[in-house]
């Protein structure tokens, strides 16, 4: 809510030009003009000294031009105006399944790993949804809850980051499971839109679910997957070894992921290097975008009546001023 004095008719204030203009007419003649000339019978008169009235009621006019300006003030219709908001989110519901199979050691992508390079594009994906409800499920040979659908990012950007290869100690790649339970988390939301972001860089090898059938059933709730595979093809280089590195052949089947995504009407991208691993996430966050209706009003609360009340009072002060103070003899 955002609140400010302004005044409603500005043209009104334009009255202020003939008033300034009409009060420096007076103001300047009061100077100039001069006392009428009088005789006097006797020089001690001069020294005698003047009254209070006789003191101020040259200044009686400015009561006058006093109220004048109140009541312009009060045309131009002053008052305080009050602006808020009232916004309609229709955000997403996301949950981010990562992989964290040992196969994501691959130093294929820079800086450092998949892992590494996924769990940072993960991050300023999540920056990026300030409006959606996000979750996170990890998986390797099994897969895990590791945050519900929040729309607390802090807290489920920290838990991107504290992931590593020790949080799951089941090697393998259960593609199937992880799908499963991200679906199972968002099946009694009612959230019109819902999407499961998958990133992994294997093959399903493990878990009781298969991935076509856990496709099929987050079809019948609605939910969309969007599949990233990551890696290259061929040797690929991972830590250990006799000079720090061993070289693995590594091998990707896209036809599970692509199939997974097709059924449930997402989409399948395919990454071999960070590059186009971000480009991928990117264009994700393009695809699907929440929806936030923002109604603003506005309402006004005049002060006029207070300025016109203000002129009165001035008004009828120097009214009785003049009628009881400065009353002058006929």
């Amino acid at each position: 809510m955002m609140e400010q004095f302004e005044f409603r008719h500005y043209p009104a204030l334009l009255l202020l030009v003939p008033y300034a203009a009409a009060a420096l007419f007076f103001f300047l003649r009061k100077i100039n003009s001069r006392g009428a000339a009088a005789a006097l019978s006797s020089r001690s008169i001069l020294g005698e000294r003047k009254s209070f009235r006789t003191l101020t009621y040259p200044y009686l006019p400015f009561l006058r031009f006093i109220s004048i300006l109140l009541l312009i003030i009060a045309l131009a219709g002053p008052g305080r105006s009050l602006t808020y908001s009232n916004a309609k989110n229709t955000g997403l519901d996301i949950m981010i399944a990562l992989d964290l199979s040992l196969s994501m050691q691959g130093e294929d992508f820079e800086p450092r790993n998949r892992l590494e390079v996924a769990k940072r594009a993960v991050s300023d994906f999540i920056a990026k949804r300030a409006n959606d409800r996000l979750g996170l499920v990890i998986f390797a040979g099994e897969a895990y809850l590791q945050c519900p659908l929040t729309v607390e990012h802090d807290i489920l950007l920290e838990l991107v980051d504290e992931i590593n290869f020790d949080t799951i100690g089941v090697d393998g790649t259960a593609i199937g499971d992880a799908l499963a339970l991200s679906a199972s988390r968002m099946m009694n939301n009612d959230s019109k839109s819902r999407i499961i972001l998958l990133i992994t860089d294997g093959v399903n090898n493990r878990g009781t679910i298969d991935p076509s059938t856990a496709a099929k059933s987050c079809r019948e709730l609605g939910i969309k997957i969007y599949s990233i595979g990551i890696g290259k093809e061929g040797q690929v280089p991972y830590p250990g070894g006799f000079f720090g590195k061993r070289y693995m052949l590594n091998s990707f089947d896209p036809s599970v992921l692509r199939e997974a995504s097709e059924i449930t009407g997402g989409r399948f991208f395919r990454a071999e290097s960070s590059g186009v691993f971000w480009e991928n996430i990117n264009e994700i966050d393009t695809l699907e975008k929440s929806v936030v209706n923002v109604k603003t009003y506005r309402d006004f609360r005049s002060k006029s009546s207070g300025f016109i009340i203000a002129a009165m009072l001035v008004f009828f002060t120097e009214m009785l001023l003049r009628s009881l103070v400065y009353r002058k003899a006929p």
